[in-house]
Order: C-alpha cells, then sequence, then structure tokens
C-alpha cells in the first residue's frame, strides 16, 4: 500500500551530485582494476571466505565480473529510487510545508547509503584475491549503514 505524502518538488542537495560522482569512479575504477588483474588470476579463484579469512569455496575466474555487475544494479536502481522521496516511509509526519526539506534530506541519505554500497562491494570486489578484507569488514558493511541511519534519523526528527 501505496502511503500519502504529498509529492512536490525539492531541491538537490550539492553534495548529492559529488557523492554520485565518487560513486561512479569507484565502479569504473574497480571494473578497470579486474579487467587488468583477470589476466594475471589461476583459472580457478576463492569466491568466498569464512570469519578467519580463509577460502572456503572456489570458482572460476570468471566470477570477479559478478560483484561489479551486482554493484552497478544496485546503484542505478538506488539512484532512481532517491528521486522519488515522496514514496518512501517517514518516522515523522510529511506535510506539504515540510515536504521540500525533508525530501531534500531523505535525497542526500539515499545518495550516502548508495555510495556506502558501492565502496562496499567495490573493496570485495577489488579483494579478488582475498588478502585485504578480514573480519572487520564484516563489522563495517553492518556498522557504517546503521551509523548513517541513526544519523540521519536524528536529522530528520529536528525537520519535523
Amino acid at each position: 500500500m501505496l502511503n500519502n505524502h504529498p509529492k512536490v518538488p525539492f531541491s538537490v542537495n550539492k553534495w548529492v551530485y559529488v557523492l554520485n560522482s565518487i560513486s561512479i569512479i569507484c565502479i569504473v575504477g574497480s571494473i578497470i582494476y579486474i579487467v587488468f588483474a583477470y589476466q594475471h588470476l589461476s583459472d580457478t579463484i576463492p569466491i568466498h571466505f569464512n570469519t578467519q579469512g580463509d577460502a572456503d569455496n572456489w570458482g572460476s575466474k570468471n566470477t570477479v565480473f559478478i560483484m561489479p555487475g551486482i554493484t552497478i544494479i544496485l546503484f542505478v536502481g538506488i539512484y532512481f529510487l532517491s528521486k522519488f522521496p515522496h514514496f518512501y516511509n517517514y518516522t515523522v509526519e510529511v506535510t506539504e510545508e515540510n515536504a521540500p526539506r525533508i525530501y531534500t534530506e531523505a535525497n542526500l541519505f539515499m545518495t550516502i547509503i548508495n555510495l556506502e554500497i558501492v565502496l562496499i562491494f567495490t573493496l570485495a570486489s577489488v579483494d579478488i584475491t582475498g588478502d585485504f578484507l578480514g573480519v572487520w569488514f564484516v563489522g563495517v558493511v553492518f556498522g557504517v549503514p546503521l551509523v548513517t541511519l541513526v544519523v540521519f534519523a536524528l536529522r530528520l526528527a529536528q525537520l519535523k
């Protein structure tokens, strides 16, 4: 069931353009890195690691292209979703008066979450051999977006 938030124009924060540009640079950079690293990979590579960082699943070196593909799909999906903040659920009441401020903040929030997802997938993509990422990465994957969510929930409460 769709909510009935007002559909009003909102301004786009200047940081949205910067953060989206960084996301695109990360995606392109990871693809370039993978293309150049591909020729140096063995035919079978580790594709999953346990909590100690040891490889526990192996696959074809062609699987290195899956992560950038998923990253592109997620980036594009969230990018377009960020353009329609009147579809989101909010913890505050959205009125005609406060909607432009709330939508601008929500648009920035989605852009930051999008960048965080791109960065997480980029790190996972370029760590082809599993030498870089460790247990700390699990904390980053869950912790960083959670902190972002809490910060923006508090900011949203101030805007109501």
